[in-house]
């Protein structure tokens, strides 16, 4: 491993903090080398006290909170940015003129490991779940392997567990991936699960978005690998393949025996785990071992997690759903359920969502947000079922009124199709609260 003390003693400034790790694993990061440390973020200190509540053990770091300052700029040696904060931010664009060096900790991290360690899963869904697949047959096969990337903790943060033998599981969002294209560098295996609209407020085109997630095979050499869906339509065309230089491989759920039964449901979760079986078989662990291990996973927390079943109602939690195609995904595995869904817009469009709703739910609750009024607008023309039409901004209020109203034999739904910033941190936080209303709500009722 490459380690790299270059900004040891230098004033370091973390441009958005922010409460998803975005900028917090980074802080905690320079401030234990020592390094002069300032965090400015838009957001005030009562927005930001689940952060700073992790920094008390850190006297010394300053804080600029409730806007930035280009005087900030102009004071650091090196910016960390939050890779929520987009690349024309005037701030961004203010710092580039001043010739100061700007960086995402997945940068920071790219300097102090070799592409040949990295094995960078990304896709529109199903990256957490496929790392985490990758991540536990290499573990349960003895090879020393550790998870890390887009897993609501700083790359930083691992560092002193990786060795030069070490392989690096990476789930990759489409703004991580942004340090790989800014340094050049691909990992040694990539895999891209799947590709189809989303963070379009955030990238403003399809191509765009197309464009950051290419990345993560772009500067790979021959003697590296990409893997793709078979059934991926985005990923297969001849355009996204043009001058990639890594080996091809094209992975199917068809390719799975027949016979395999995992505990893990819905026939997305079929792909993620061909994804896994061939990566794993690639760095030689037998499909009967990867299989074996891949049968009894249970999944990971809020991507249609089974929470309870009560007086025989089913409860899942699909709180990583923040985007409509992952909720028509969890209603084809899970019809007839009592869907509850809804937020805030990331520059998406809801008919196919709406079409799934009047299809495959039996009743739909929503949560406040422009996501929502975009599908109850949908709601005459395509005739959501037993729809209420009266949004919450209280999961608690919406359970007691869904659980009120459940039977015997009913699921219930958990799956957002949008995002959560209006009331909640973030997808884990729903999640999170989702889970703890749950609680609360059955104590009244069962």
């Amino acid at each position: 491993m490459k380690i790299n003390n270059s900004h040891k003693g230098q004033k370091i400034l973390i441009l958005g903090l922010g409460v998803n790790q975005g900028g917090l694993g980074a802080t905690k990061f320079f401030a234990r080398q020592g390094d002069l440390v300032r965090v400015t973020d838009l957001k005030t200190a009562d927005q930001l006290e689940t952060s700073l509540n992790q920094l008390k053990q850190f006297p010394d770091i300053e804080y600029v909170l409730g806007g930035h300052q280009t005087a900030d700029i102009d004071w650091a040696d090196l910016i960390i940015r939050n890779p929520a904060i987009k690349p024309d931010n005037n701030f961004l664009l203010y710092a580039q003129k001043m010739g100061k060096r700007v960086e995402m900790d997945m940068g920071i991290f790219l300097e102090c490991v070799e592409p040949e360690q990295l094995i960078g899963i990304t896709g529109t869904k199903g990256k957490s779940t496929t790392a985490s697949l990758i991540y536990e047959v290499l573990k349960q096969a003895g090879k020393k392997v550790i998870l890390a990337g887009n897993i609501r903790a700083s790359v930083l943060e691992m560092l002193s567990k990786i060795k030069p033998d070490t392989s690096v599981v990476l789930e990759l969002s489409s703004f991580q991936l942004q340090a790989f294209e800014q340094h050049k560098i691909s990992p040694h295996i990539a895999v891209i699960t799947n590709i189809f609209p989303d963070h379009l407020n955030y990238h403003d085109t399809m191509e765009n978005y197309i464009t950051a997630k290419r990345a993560i095979a772009k500067y790979q050499t021959e003697d590296d690998f990409l893997f793709i869906n078979a059934e991926d339509k985005i990923t297969n065309q001849p355009k996204f393949l043009k001058s990639l230089s890594g080996t091809i491989k094209k992975f199917s759920s068809a390719n799975l025996p027949k016979t395999f039964r995992p505990v893990l449901p819905s026939q997305h979760n079929l792909a993620n785990m061909a994804a896994a079986l061939a990566v794993t078989q690639q760095l030689g662990i037998p499909p009967i071992q990867a299989l074996s291990i891949m049968q009894k996973f249970p999944g990971i927390d809020f991507r249609l997690q089974f929470i309870k079943e009560v007086n025989g109602i089913k409860i899942y939690n699909d709180s990583a759903s923040t985007n409509p195609e992952s909720t028509i995904q969890a209603l084809q595995t899970l019809p007839n359920s009592i869907l509850i869904c809804g937020g805030m817009n990331k520059g998406l469009g809801y008919i196919e969502m709406a079409e799934a709703i009047q299809k495959y739910a039996k009743a739909v609750y929503f949560l406040e947000g422009d996501a929502t009024d975009q599908i109850l607008s949908l709601n005459t023309k395509y005739q959501i079922p037993n729809t209420n039409p009266h949004p919450y901004n209280k999961l608690e209020v919406l359970l007691n009124e869904v659980l009120s109203n459940s039977r015997p034999g009913d699921t219930i739904l958990f799956s957002p199709g949008a995002t959560s910033f209006n009331l909640f941190q973030n997808e884990f936080d729903r999640g999170e609260k989702f889970n703890q209303a749950v609680k609360t709500a059955l104590k009244k009722y069962y």
